[in-house]
């Protein structure tokens, strides 16, 4: 009954005065009055529409995905994972400096302390339980990657993930309507937040609150096995800050197929990372070919975990990524739901910069010899 009743919901919407009713990542195109150029369907990429690899540009890159997340707090005012969620959390990241670090975090804030502190009333999909605990989430990433101490309203946000916390270790409401890998399983949520209790721990001292939910959430995915590799890779992520949430085995095993999924190109596909509830429309399978997101991700990953066996692997996701950034500065990854829009582009985009300005940190921090 919940799923249904929410199953027309954007994830992680914040309410405004009029708020826009939408439909999972896909956002009809007239609930907005002047849909932006970088919403609109593309298919059928060639060539020309890529950059020559000699004019990649990052900065054209941050430029790209600072003007998607302000378009979308300003015309759907809402936070997501495709668009605001990770350029909330990539910000830091890729341009530390930048005002979009402050005007993030004060945007994700205010949707935490409007209804926790009862300033509006949650109804329907707005102060949803997905919604209030991603951009705590979120918002625990952005604190810790800006090497600060935890904001008040993280710190409330992550009480109230806390109290939101089913008994089974996870948020059994959490929206399940397939638009993976964001809305499609209850796991996203336990291994999302882990890794954002992961990130504060490296620079802040965790509460004994935030210890026992990880604790919870730890059995949670102990005893539930993941539905897809993208699952995998994400408990690698987060059993990179909690080695007792992976078994050897497991680590071994799922470290393995990740490496074995990159494509000859230096890619990986959607297809690769899919586990059974991703389905698109019209029962059509994932895309198999190489994109954006998939090859993003799992290089992101790689290069936070060390787990990849040579260089040469990371090295050649990058520059998969650098061949295909398109001319308007971001990164195109097919919807995996239903072609009308492609709002995980925007999470392509921001898991390119962010793999992208991780390496040059490694390369950084070597010694020279």
């Amino acid at each position: 009954m919940i799923a249904w009743r929410r199953f027309s919901a954007l994830l992680f919407v914040v309410s405004a005065s009029f708020p826009l009713v939408t439909g999972g990542q896909e956002l009809d195109e007239a609930a907005v009055s002047k849909p932006q150029s970088w919403d609109n369907p593309k298919s059928n990429l060639v060539d020309s529409d890529f950059r020559a690899l000699n004019d990649f540009s990052f900065t054209d890159g941050v430029a790209s995905l600072v003007q998607a997340t302000r378009s979308w707090r300003e015309q759907r005012n809402c936070i997501s994972c495709h668009t605001t969620g990770w350029g909330l959390a990539a910000q830091p990241i890729i341009d530390p400096h930048s005002a979009e670090v402050v005007d993030g975090r004060a945007f994700a804030q205010q949707y935490l302390t409007k209804f926790i502190d009862g300033d509006e009333k949650p109804r329907s999909q707005y102060g949803s339980v997905e919604g209030m605990v991603a951009t705590a989430a979120f918002l625990a990433m952005s604190d810790a990657r800006s090497g600060q101490k935890i904001h008040p309203a993280t710190r409330t946000g992550l009480d109230h993930a806390w109290h939101l916390l089913d008994e089974s270790g996870t948020w059994e409401a959490w929206l399940q309507c397939n638009w993976p890998p964001f809305e499609s399983d209850a796991e996203f949520g336990p291994t999302l937040m882990l890794v954002a209790l992961g990130e504060i721990k490296e620079t802040n001292t965790l509460k004994p609150q935030d210890r026992e939910a990880a604790g919870r959430l730890s059995n949670y995915l102990t005893n539930n096995p993941p539905q897809s590799l993208h699952g995998k890779a994400m408990r690698l992520w987060a059993g990179n800050f909690w080695p007792d949430l992976l078994r050897k085995k497991d680590k071994t095993l799922w470290r393995r197929e990740l490496l074995e999924a990159q494509a000859a190109d230096g890619g990986w596909s959607m297809a690769s990372l899919s586990g059974p509830n991703w389905k698109r429309d019209e029962g059509e399978g994932q895309t198999t070919t190489s994109e954006a997101y998939a090859t993003a991700f799992a290089t992101y990953v790689l290069l936070k975990t060390g787990l990849a066996s040579q260089t040469s692997i990371t090295d050649q996701g990058l520059l998969w990524l650098k061949k295909h950034q398109l001319k308007t500065g971001d990164w195109y990854t097919r919807s995996p739901r239903r072609d009308r829009k492609h709002y995980i582009s925007r999470a392509a985009t921001a898991f390119a910069l962010m793999a992208l300005a991780e390496n040059n940190s490694e390369k950084k921090s070597q010694p020279a010899k």
